[in-house]
């Protein structure tokens, strides 16, 4: 025959009372000898004793993995931010705007694990040819349109592009793309978007590495800017 067990809802209550009276056992032992404890782990563990301890050794253990992989981070972010500033110092100092892109798409390729990186520009008069995927469009473009939404919302969105804006910006190799950021291009003029595509998925979330791009976004926009006259 099965133990008796107490109703479900009464649980939270004795866990409560329980947690709340660390020595009700020690100062009732006499119920210590009428608990059936066999096996609660899966191991071959017969005390309570042994069960805390290996409770605790596991806790620790997860405890230990939590701070490696905060401290593994924390040395990524390190490294990124560095390497970041090294390309802005150098971007600031660029002649040329296909170098200029080419360093960029370099960096991205190598910390941002992405195969496309899209950067286009809406003016009333295109000032040179268009190089690789730094394109010029026309100021009033669809393409602008179909991105109001992000210069309204004015912060990077990672993952939020439907099929048909991929298809329209990706072209042929739209189905190779699993992940994209899309940034405004709306502090300087004129207007643009820089968008990373990426054939990973869940390559790009929110956080310090994104800072880290809308940062070497301004720094190319203003550079090219300045080259363009």
């Amino acid at each position: 025959m099965a133990a008796n067990r107490e109703p479900a809802d009464t649980l939270p209550v004795v866990i409560d009372y329980l947690e709340s009276n660390q020595n009700f056992f020690l100062d009732n032992p006499n119920l210590l000898s009428k608990l059936n404890l066999p096996h609660i782990t899966g191991r071959n563990i017969s005390s309570l004793i042994e069960y805390q301890v290996d409770h605790l050794r596991k806790s620790e253990q997860l405890l230990k993995t939590q701070i490696e992989t905060l401290i593994k981070d924390k040395e990524q972010c390190d490294n990124l931010a560095e390497e970041a500033n090294k390309l802005a110092l150098t971007l600031m100092d660029e002649t040329s705007i296909e170098v200029l892109y080419e360093k960029l798409f370099q960096f991205c390729k190598r910390e941002y694990q992405c195969s496309h990186l899209l950067i286009f520009f809406f003016v009333e008069k295109r000032p040179r040819q268009d190089y690789r995927n730094l394109r010029f469009k026309p100021i009033h473009s669809k393409l602008r349109y179909l991105f109001s939404g992000l210069y309204n919302v004015n912060k990077p969105l990672c993952d939020s592009l439907p099929s048909e804006y991929i298809d329209v910006m990706f072209g042929d190799d739209s189905q190779k793309i699993k992940s994209t950021v899309s940034l405004p291009i709306n502090n300087e003029e004129p207007l643009g978007l820089f968008i990373l595509g990426s054939q990973e998925y869940n390559a790009y979330q929110q956080g310090f590495s994104i800072h880290l791009l809308n940062h070497l976004k301004n720094v190319f926009v203003k550079q090219c800017n300045a080259l363009l006259g």
